[in-house]
C-alpha cells in the first residue's frame, strides 16, 4: 500500500488546522490517498479542543501581548501550547483497514509511533486505561494521558486527538521536543483562580525528547524514524508528495472563513458531535 508523505513545514495556527481539514476532505472525496505530514507552528500558538470554552478576554489579551496565536481545533481534547514540538497529522480511513472503532484505531496509530521511537532507541509505554479527566483539573492536554497515548517513565510525551468524518479520520498530535511551563504559568492562568499547586504539578507529569535523551535530538531524524515506524506497523510505503492545487485552495478558504475567524475560535462546539467516549476524539455526522 502506498501513501503520501508531506515533508516538514511550519506555519500559523489557522493554516495548520485548515490544511489538516483539507486533507481529510480530499481523502473523503477519493481524490487523495492516505496522507502523513509533520509540521510546526510559527508563531507559537495555543490550540483549544473543539468542546473547550473559548478564551476569556484577559487570556486573549495576554496571548496577544506574548505573541501567541490561538485557534480552535476540529478535534476534541484539552488545550495544547505549540512551540517546542513536532506535530504529526495522519489522514486515513476504511480503505486502509481502520475499522471505525475509536479505541482500535488509536491503538494502531499509537503502535506505529511507538515503533518509531524504538527505532530512535527510546522505549516508550502506551497507556492502557482512560485517565483523561480523572482527578485532573488542569486544562493542559499534557496534564494526563488518555487511551493509547505514549509516555516515557510515566510522563506524557505525545498528546493526540482525532476527528472522524464518514469513513475517514484525521488524527493529529503534539510530540514534545521539550516542555516549557512558561505559557501555562504566565499566560494561561487566570488571576482570579491561580490554581498554583495544579499548575506547578503539571511539569512533573510531562517529558520532552530533550529530557528523555539527555540532549535535543535532530528533528529530521525524529521525523524519519516516526515515518518508518508508521510504515512498518500500518503497512504503508510513504512516497514524498505535496498538496494538490485543490487542497491549497480549500485550505486557504478554510483558513480565511473558519480557523482565522473569531466566530469559530470564540465559541464552544456542540457536545452532541463528540463521540467514542474518548476525550480527545470527536465524531461528526455524514454532513460534516
Amino acid at each position: 500500500m502506498t501513501g503520501r508523505f508531506l515533508p516538514w513545514t511550519a506555519g500559523p495556527a489557522a493554516w495548520n488546522m485548515a490544511v489538516d481539514e483539507a486533507l481529510l476532505t480530499s481523502y473523503l472525496q477519493g481524490t487523495a490517498p492516505v496522507t502523513l505530514r509533520f509540521y510546526g507552528w510559527d508563531p507559537p500558538a495555543l490550540s483549544l479542543g473543539y468542546l473547550q470554552a473559548p478564551l476569556s478576554a484577559a487570556r486573549q489579551a495576554r496571548c496577544r501581548q506574548a505573541g501567541v496565536e490561538w485557534v480552535r481545533r476540529p478535534t476534541g481534547g484539552r488545550a495544547v501550547f505549540h512551540q517546542h514540538e513536532i506535530t504529526y497529522a495522519l489522514v486515513t480511513g476504511e480503505r486502509e483497514g481502520f475499522s471505525g472503532s475509536v479505541l482500535a484505531d488509536y491503538q494502531k496509530i499509537g503502535l506505529g509511533l511507538q515503533r518509531g521511537f524504538a527505532l530512535l532507541g527510546l522505549t516508550v509505554e502506551m497507556v492502557s486505561g482512560l485517565r483523561c479527566g480523572k482527578g485532573v483539573r488542569s486544562e493542559d492536554c499534557f496534564a494526563a494521558p488518555s487511551w493509547y497515548e505514549l509516555t516515557y517513565q510515566g510522563k506524557k510525551l505525545v498528546g493526540s486527538a482525532q476527528l472522524r468524518r464518514g469513513k475517514a479520520l484525521l488524527q493529529h498530535g503534539s510530540i514534545l521536543l521539550t516542555y516549557d511551563p512558561w505559557f501555562w504559568q504566565e499566560v494561561w492562568r487566570e488571576e482570579a483562580r491561580l490554581e498554583a499547586a495544579e499548575t506547578a504539578a503539571v511539569p512533573e507529569k510531562v517529558i520532552g525528547l530533550k529530557e528523555a535523551f539527555g540532549a535535543l535530538p535532530d528533528p529530521p531524524v525524529v521525523i524519519a524514524a516516526l515515518r518508518q515506524g508508521l510504515s512498518e506497523v500500518l503497512g504503508i510505503n510513504w512516497e514524498e508528495g505535496s498538496l494538490t492545487a485543490e487542497e491549497r485552495r480549500l485550505a486557504a478558504r478554510l483558513q480565511r472563513e473558519k480557523y482565522a475567524n473569531a466566530d469559530w475560535n470564540n465559541r464552544r462546539g456542540r457536545r452532541e458531535v463528540a463521540g467514542g467516549g474518548i476525550c480527545p476524539a470527536r465524531k461528526e455526522g455524514a454532513s460534516g
